[in-house]
């Protein structure tokens, strides 16, 4: 893989992207829970989810690289790491919490409560763990997807296309010197299994 596609890859799933892409995907597909969501419901869904899990998250870590708590947008310390997390957690609960309380099928505040957890799991296996935050939210996807699977057989394609993405984005990261396999596999994984627990509470 050529170190400018890896870096494409690298930025296409940002995990900062991860919550939209997944909200995304699920108000386009032929189930209930979007299917009974007028066109202008899920426009705003959609703008309240790019609001809270893109722009305020970004907005907030400009102003900590302003104050120089962190170096990029791709944190590379482990102090950097902590308060990038700490700084998305807050976010991606505040929108688990906008989403519970609107007339939504319970999939999407779920997601978001799964995702809220993830991130406070990478804050903690960060202390002794340089764990991949593309690969948790990549996981995280396909294993709410693999979840969900009983709902239709699509969303087991689509996971297993997610699982092809997740290798491809796992390779970029090492192909960039940004991680290494161990960190690769093991976010894949505390993702996937995560989110597919959670999904089968349901």
């Amino acid at each position: 893989m050529e170190l400018r596609i890896a870096k494409i890859i690298s930025y296409l799933f940002h995990p900062l992207l991860i919550p939209v892409y997944m909200i995304l995907l699920l108000l386009n597909t032929s189930t209930y829970y979007s299917l009974i969501i007028p066109f202008k419901g899920k426009l705003l869904l959609t703008a309240i989810m790019f609001l809270t899990t893109i722009l305020l998250p970004l907005f907030t870590s400009f102003l900590f690289y302003r104050i120089k708590l962190i170096r990029s947008f791709f944190p590379d310390s482990r102090e950097e790491r902590i308060y990038f997390l700490l700084n998305i957690a807050i976010f991606y609960y505040l929108s688990y919490y906008l989403l519970k309380g609107m007339h939504l099928s319970p999939v999407f505040s779920y997601y978001m409560l799964g995702s809220t957890i993830l991130v406070i799991a990478a804050i903690l296996i960060s202390f002794f763990h340089r764990i991949s935050l593309h690969m948790i939210g990549i996981g995280g996807m396909a294993g709410a997807l693999l979840g969900m699977a009983g709902i239709g057989s699509q969303m087991t394609i689509i996971a297993l296309f997610l699982i092809l993405c997740a290798g491809l984005t796992g390779s970029a990261r090492v192909k960039i010197n940004i991680q290494n396999p161990s960190g690769v596999y093991s976010g894949f994984m505390v993702g996937l299994i995560v989110m597919f627990i959670m999904f089968r509470m349901i």
